[in-house]
C-alpha cells in the first residue's frame, strides 16, 4: 500500500517549513473535490476520506474478485451451499469471539444452529449464531439506537458477565479506555453517554448516507464504531457483525462470512489501522483504515477462490464417480453417499447429520437411518455422535470415491 499516511508525508519532510507544507497537504486532500466528508467531528478534526489512485485500483480489485467469488458461489448444488454457509457461519463466530478473547468451538455454534432451526433458545452462543445465520436472509441494518442495542445484547448473549452490561441505559454511563500489552491507554471511548448517543446517531446517518459508495460507508462505520466505543465490553464483536450487515450488500455472502477469519490472521495490522486514523498529524483522515480494510477483504476473497476452486474440482470427479456406483450401492445408497462426501468437502466438521440428511433428500427418518445404516455395515460410513446421530466418511469411503 504506496499511499502515504499525512503523518508520514510530514515526518519524511526535514525541511523547515514542514508544518506549513502539512497544512497545505491536509487542506489539499480534505478540500479535493473527490473527497468525502462526514461531517462528524472527532478529536482530531472531521472523518474524510480522500480517493487517491491507490483507493480506486485496490476497489477495483475488490470489485474484480468479487465476480468471481459469486460465479463459484452461484456454481454450488443446494446441498453443498448450505453446508458451506454454515461453516462459514461456524468460523466467523469463533474467530470473532477468539478476537476478544472469548473461547467458542466449532462444535458449540453447530449446536446453536440446530437448536435455532429446532426452535430451542438454550445453547451456548444461539443469539449470535442467529444473527449470522439472518444475515443470509437479508437482515436489515439498524434504524434507531435502540436497533443497536439489540443486536449488542444478541452478540454478547452467553459471552460477558453480567457487571459489564450497560444495564437500563442504551449505551455505558462511565468512562472506558483501551489498554494495550504494556499498559499504555491507546483509545478513550467517547463520553458522557449522550455524546455517545449524538455520534451513534451520526453514525446511523452515514451507514445510511446516498452521497457516499457503501463499500467505503461501511468500512468508515466500523472505524467509528469502534472510535465511539460505546459498550464497556463486545465491541468488537458487535462492530465486526455490523460491518458484515453493511456489506451484504455491496458484496457476496460468502466474502462477507470469511472477514473475521481473516481480521484474526491480521489482528496486529488491524489494530493498528484504528491507532493510525486517531494520530492527531493524521486529522481523522480515514483513507489508510479503508485501504487496510480493502486489503483484508481482498485476501478473504483470494483464500475462497482458492477453497471453492478446489472443492469445485473434487466435486466434479466426485459426481462422476458417484455415477459408476449404483449398480452396487442402489439409487439410494448413492444418493446418501453423495450427500455424505458434499458435507465432507463443505462442512467445516464434515458430518452427516441423519436429521437433515433426511430433511435436505425429503425421505423418511427410518428410510434415511437404513440407507447409513447398510453404509456403515460395509466401512464406509462411520458414527461419530450417537445424540444426535452423526456420521463422517472412512478412508475406505474416501478411497472409494476418490477423495484426496
Amino acid at each position: 500500500m504506496s499511499y502515504r499516511t499525512l503523518e508520514k508525508e510530514f515526518y519524511a519532510n526535514s525541511s523547515s517549513d514542514r508544518y506549513t507544507a502539512h497544512d497545505a497537504l491536509l487542506s489539499k486532500r480534505f478540500d479535493s473535490d473527490s473527497t468525502f466528508k462526514t461531517g462528524i467531528a472527532l478529536s482530531t478534526g472531521e472523518l474524510f476520506l480522500a480517493v487517491p489512485r491507490e483507493l480506486s485500483i485496490a476497489t477495483e480489485h475488490v470489485l474484480r474478485r468479487e465476480r468471481r467469488v459469486s460465479a463459484l458461489w452461484r456454481a454450488l448444488p443446494p446441498i453443498a451451499l448450505g453446508a458451506y454457509i454454515r461453516s462459514l457461519i461456524m468460523d466467523e463466530v469463533v474467530y470473532s469471539n477468539q478476537i476478544e478473547g472469548v473461547h467458542s468451538t466449532r462444535k458449540q455454534i453447530e449446536a446453536a444452529l440446530e437448536s435455532y432451526n429446532q426452535n430451542d433458545d438454550h445453547a451456548p452462543f444461539i443469539e449470535f449464531a442467529k444473527l449470522y445465520l439472518q444475515l443470509t436472509d437479508g437482515a436489515t441494518p439498524p434504524a434507531s439506537l435502540e436497533d443497536i442495542r439489540s443486536i449488542y445484547d444478541s452478540v454478547v448473549a452467553d459471552a460477558i458477565s453480567q457487571k459489564d452490561l450497560p444495564g437500563d441505559t442504551l449505551f455505558r454511563s462511565g468512562p472506558v479506555e483501551i489498554i494495550n500489552q504494556h499498559g499504555r491507554t491507546i483509545h478513550k471511548g467517547v463520553t458522557p453517554e449522550s455524546a455517545i448517543e449524538s455520534m451513534m446517531l451520526q453514525w446511523i446517518d452515514l451507514s445510511r448516507s446516498d452521497n457516499i459508495p457503501e463499500l467505503y460507508s461501511a468500512i468508515l462505520c466500523h472505524f467509528l464504531f469502534g472510535y465511539i466505543h460505546p459498550f464497556y465490553d463486545g465491541n468488537g464483536r458487535t462492530g465486526r457483525y455490523l460491518l458484515a450487515l453493511h456489506l451484504s450488500n455491496p458484496l457476496s455472502q460468502p466474502t462477507v462470512l470469511s472477514l473475521s477469519r481473516t481480521i484474526a490472521e491480521n489482528k496486529a495490522m488491524y489494530y493498528k489501522a484504528f491507532d493510525t486514523v486517531e494520530r492527531p498529524l493524521n486529522h481523522a483522515e480515514g483513507t489508510s483504515f479503508v485501504l487496510m480494510m480493502l486489503e483484508l477483504i481482498t485476501q478473504a476473497q483470494e483464500s475462497l477462490i482458492l477453497d471453492l476452486s478446489a472443492k469445485q474440482d473434487m466435486l466434479d470427479v466426485l459426481a462422476g464417480r458417484i455415477g459408476t456406483l449404483e449398480s452396487e450401492y442402489g439409487r439410494r445408497g448413492c444418493q446418501v453417499l453423495f450427500y455424505a462426501a458434499q458435507m465432507h468437502l463443505y462442512n467445516v466438521l464434515q458430518e452427516t447429520s441423519l436429521d437433515t440428511l433426511a430433511r435436505d433428500l425429503s425421505i423418511s427418518k427410518p428410510t434415511a437411518r437404513r440407507a447409513i445404516q447398510s453404509l456403515e455395515a460395509i466401512g464406509i460410513l462411520s458414527r461419530t455422535s450417537p445424540r444426535p446421530p452423526r456420521y463422517k466418511l472412512t478412508e475406505k469411503g474416501m478411497d472409494l470415491l476418490g477423495i484426496e
